[in-house]
């Protein structure tokens, strides 16, 4: 079914891969009403010529993008993206909702106001954090994952509401040209999630916190990134099998789990954000097989939240109100030292919340196993 809907493409009117790139995307999502608003060429005053790194790929060369738009059926209009006028008059025919940047200078805010819904950039970088020009080098020195933000722009630079962050996969041997490539496949990616999103009515956003944007980098920063480029790469290819392994944990799949272990051994107490074990999610969510791989790979049964809550009481959760519950993984859990004395921040311990809860059914039977241990 195709799209009657108007959308504007804020674009460069010369050979752009990104552009030629967002326009067969759209196309491909059956968009046919598109107006690509490309902006002519200028010199950029901070543009930077040094070599960083050698280049080996090579790709075909983009169409120039009016040459695209004939091929696709789309609108063409050349004007700068600050042209308040000429952009008017493009909305007040065509009634634009949404617009996407496909590569832009800075728009004014009367032209964002000219969008009800807003004006989707993806920029290729984590935000707040790499807010500005060299984003890739601001990714090594802050430390950050690759991945690229889409979010709708506000007057500011690379701020806004944040919909999502598309996290760039990285291997333990990428090369930095790899991980420049792929990110940038993160761009496709994000741009399908967003037109994917959009029609489910899913997006959620959230205000980009941006206190300032990134000063340009001297070539002498830029280089010493480079050399930090291996130790970034080791410590976000870790952080990135700890993610991998928490969701293996939360959606039971315990081959996974024990492949991510082989490799990497000490991520059996890796943290998520909310100070979650692999094991405390495992054992919340009731995965049996995962608490069992865990367990055997001397995970702690004793480990506890930011507030102090136990594995056990994490455990206990799912099995309030039961009349007669599964008790395989507090049993697995009390075999290897998970102890139902031990207290939270608030000075409780697991029998306070079962009485609090009035299940008496885990409360008994636990007492039980605690006096016969």
């Amino acid at each position: 079914m195709m799209r009657s809907e108007p959308v504007a493409v804020f674009a460069y009117a010369f050979a752009h891969r990104k552009t030629q790139d967002f326009l067969v995307e759209l196309a491909a999502a059956r968009f046919r009403d598109v107006t690509v608003i490309g902006a002519p060429w200028k010199p950029l005053p901070h543009a930077d010529s040094n070599r960083y790194f050698p280049t080996m790929l090579r790709n075909a060369p983009a169409l120039a993008t009016p040459d695209a738009c004939r091929a696709l059926g789309f609108a063409f209009h050349e004007c700068e993206h600050d042209d308040v006028a000429a952009i008017s008059e493009l909305q007040e025919k065509a009634r634009f909702r949404l617009g996407i940047v496909s590569g832009a200078r800075i728009i004014k805010r009367a032209v964002i106001e000219l969008f009800e819904e807003g004006i989707l950039n993806i920029h290729p970088g984590k935000l707040p954090e790499t807010a500005g020009l060299d984003l890739f080098f601001y990714t090594i020195v802050k430390n950050v994952p690759m991945g690229v933000t889409a979010h709708y722009i506000d007057p500011r630079v690379d701020a806004g509401d944040e919909l999502f962050f598309e996290e760039t996969p990285l291997g333990p041997d990428d090369t930095i040209e790899a991980v420049q490539h792929n990110n940038y496949q993160s761009q496709i990616r994000a741009l399908r999630r967003f037109l994917r999103d959009r029609d489910d009515e899913s997006l959620v956003r959230r205000p980009v916190d941006r206190p300032r944007k990134n000063d340009p980098m001297t070539p002498e920063e830029k280089r010493a990134a480079i050399a930090a480029f291996p130790n970034w790469r080791v410590a976000q290819y870790r952080a990135q099998r700890g993610r991998a392994l928490l969701a293996a944990c939360r959606d039971g799949d315990a081959r996974k789990v024990e492949q991510i272990l082989e490799e990497f051994p000490d991520l059996v107490e890796f943290r998520s954000p909310e100070g979650w074990t692999p094991l405390i999610v495992a054992a919340h969510g009731q995965k049996e097989d995962v608490v069992k791989v865990l367990l055997d790979n001397k995970a702690d049964p004793n480990a506890c939240g930011k507030k102090g809550t136990t594995v056990l009481m994490y455990a206990k959760s799912a099995l309030l109100g039961q009349n007669e519950p599964d008790f395989t993984i507090l049993e697995m859990l009390l075999k290897t030292g998970a102890d139902p004395s031990r207290h939270d921040a608030l000075g409780q311990d697991i029998f306070h919340y079962l009485h609090a809860a009035g299940d008496t059914v885990v409360a008994d039977w636990l007492a039980n196993q605690q006096a016969e241990t």
